[in-house]
């Protein structure tokens, strides 16, 4: 079997496997060092995915919606995604050289192994979301992270040095954010109850808890 995932032809869909695993490897160390990988590759990004209902969407917004991509977590959904496209192409592969003893084309194979990724995950996502702690029915955007406080998880945050730090929001959700103090000279250290008082493109605003 190991011989099969590293044939020539299953390149692509062997590399996605792994991609998968690296990602549950670091998930999981992080895990061990208080750090949710999951949750900071969510506060990381620069655009809010979590599209409210009675907004008008764009074309973009209707593909992501139908994607699901808004229905759980970025790395979560990119791992469903990279799953499916690897057992698919495999699985492609496989009963196409039992039947008939010869592999399709590569680029029918890739086609076919993206198609069936793409519904595989939108198939598997609505169950999935309602097995995470962030689902549709209790998401938060991000601008309502705002007023709440927080506590330094990890490492000393600067002025343009953020650090990482945990709120929980009113569904009693704990969001991963990396936060920076407001004002120059001010430093936060692991353990330090925050405010969040403004969100920037990277990252938080803070001032202190008194």
């Amino acid at each position: 079997m190991l011989d099969f995932l590293f044939l020539d032809f299953n390149t692509l869909y062997t590399v996605a496997l792994v991609i998968v695993a690296v990602i549950g490897l670091l998930e999981g160390l992080g895990i061990l060092l208080g750090i949710s990988l999951v949750n900071l590759f969510d506060d990381l990004l620069p655009i809010d995915i979590n599209l409210d209902a009675d907004i008008s969407q764009t074309g973009l917004s209707k593909l992501l919606s139908w994607l699901c991509i808004n229905k759980l977590p970025v790395l979560v959904w990119l791992i469903v995604i990279l799953t499916s496209f690897s057992i698919a192409g495999l699985s492609l592969n496989y009963f196409s050289i039992q039947f008939s003893d010869e592999v399709l084309p590569k680029w029918l194979a890739f086609v076919l192994a993206s198609a069936s990724s793409i519904f595989l995950t939108k198939w598997l996502a609505k169950p999935l979301a309602r097995l995470m702690p962030k689902n549709e029915s209790s998401a938060v955007s991000v601008d309502s992270l705002n007023g709440l406080i927080g506590t330094v998880t990890l490492g000393k945050a600067s002025k343009n040095n953020p650090a990482e730090a945990v709120v929980q929001d009113s569904f009693n959700q704990k969001h991963y954010v990396l936060v920076a103090p407001e004002l120059d000279g001010q430093i936060f250290n692991q353990g330090e109850q925050i405010i969040l008082v403004e969100k920037t493109e990277n990252h938080w605003l803070a001032i202190p808890f008194k």
